[in-house]
């Protein structure tokens, strides 16, 4: 899954600059790769979407010692490099904001960002998929995609207008359909603007705002599928970096963001659910949220501290909010290279194999060099059989090129 605040500098994750072009690199297989040439990169990764057959979609940030790239990549189950389509040259950090695999059996990807439009779709070779046609697209950057079984797909961002129509009374938030075109779908209320986060819940849509334009709306809202908004669903939580609807007949959220303890779980109705006690809570930002297949969650940010205990940028909570002692991650995820301003982890996704994919800006998981992306067994222990190894530039970074510093 939307200004120059601390929480949002920290929640900024990594967006597409695209220079108003897109072009397509060749597919090409990867392989262990090591510091040739004196080459030598920090890959910093946002948005990730496993495939479901081990391999997986990441959105990539290469900062070299010559410059910077931004682009999508497929990566295999060795972490080698199976397709890549660069977004562009010179961007920074915070560059690709959603990488969203499409659930209509189509094997589509999804990409929203800052670029010219906001949003694209690749087929599952990597090509542009010019049937998904949006136009001049957004007014503004796209933080949060939400494929539908149907072929629609929900949008958040920072945005006001699409195809230079104002999207009224909401903006912020659309319905695309599967050519990409506005379906007019009509979110009641007004002042709505800049959605961080989007989720679907098991009878509507969730939305967490960073600001809602004075409307007295809570910055986090649910609407039906129709548009209708839920008034009866009330939260005072602000602001709203990650949402999550819980897997189950509870109707249960689970929240992250910059709020005290900065993580809760909501009933349907937007009150605490007291059976989830997390305690003294983060320290710091909560940026992702996932569900795990034991009946917990993955939680990722730029915390070090979970309930007073050393948890650096994840860790695996149990339903009822204590620390899930399984999932031992030792010192975490930092940057002691200093190759990034704000080490953080911006993206955990559970895979079908249970394995987790976790990625940010770091350059070290427990010590151990680790660029940008790791995969990690589900007892936190970092698999060595994933390498990434990944092409820029006629050269190849992987999990131990970091670059130099000036």
């Amino acid at each position: 899954m939307l200004i120059a605040n601390r929480w949002f500098l920290r929640s900024l994750l990594i967006c597409i600059h695209a220079l108003g072009v897109f072009g397509i690199l060749a597919s090409s297989s990867g392989g262990s790769g090591g510091n040739a040439g004196g080459f030598a990169c920090g890959l910093s990764v946002q948005g990730i979407a496993p495939v479901g057959d081990g391999t997986v979609w990441v959105g990539v940030f290469a900062k070299t010692n010559t410059g910077t790239e931004d682009r999508v990549v497929l990566l295999d189950t060795d972490g080698s490099e199976l397709i890549s389509y660069f977004i562009g040259a010179g961007g920074s950090e915070n560059a690709i904001r959603a990488v969203a695999r499409a659930v209509d059996g189509s094997n589509d990807i999804y990409i929203g960002g800052d670029f010219s439009g906001g949003i694209l779709r690749l087929d599952d070779n990597g090509m542009l998929d010019v049937g998904f046609s949006v136009g001049t697209g957004f007014n503004g950057r796209v933080t949060s995609i939400v494929p539908l079984a149907s072929g629609e797909v929900y949008v958040g961002g920072y945005f006001t207008e699409f195809g230079s129509a104002p999207i009224n009374p909401v903006s912020g938030l659309v319905r695309l359909n599967v050519d990409g075109s506005w379906d007019n779908l009509e979110f009641v209320t007004t002042g709505v603007t800049n959605v961080e986060s989007v989720a679907l819940a098991t009878d509507g849509l969730l939305a967490g705002f960073v600001y809602s334009g004075g409307s007295g709306l809570s910055p986090l809202a649910r609407w039906n599928t129709g548009g209708g908004l839920d008034i009866n669903f009330i939260s005072a939580l602000d602001p709203v970096l990650s949402v999550i609807a819980a897997e189950d007949t509870s109707g249960d959220i689970y929240v992250g963001g910059s709020f005290t303890n900065s993580i809760v779980r909501l009933t349907d109705t937007g009150t605490t659910e007291p059976g989830f006690a997390v305690g003294t809570g983060f320290d710091d930002d909560v940026l992702s949220i996932d569900l795990a297949v034991t009946g917990g969650i993955y939680v990722g940010g730029s915390f070090t501290t979970y309930n007073a205990d050393n948890s650096n940028g994840i860790v695996r909570i149990d339903s009822d909010g204590t620390r899930d002692g399984a999932f031992m991650v030792g010192s975490g995820f930092t940057d002691l290279d200093g190759i990034f301003p704000s080490s953080k982890v911006v993206n955990v996704v559970e895979d079908v194999s249970l394995d987790v994919f976790v990625g940010g800006g770091f350059t070290q998981y427990n010590g151990i060099a680790s660029n940008g992306i790791v995969r990690l067994d589900p007892d936190g222990t970092l698999d060595a059989a994933f390498d990434v190894s990944i092409t820029i530039d006629g050269e190849v970074c992987d999990s131990q090129t970091i670059p130099d510093q000036p």
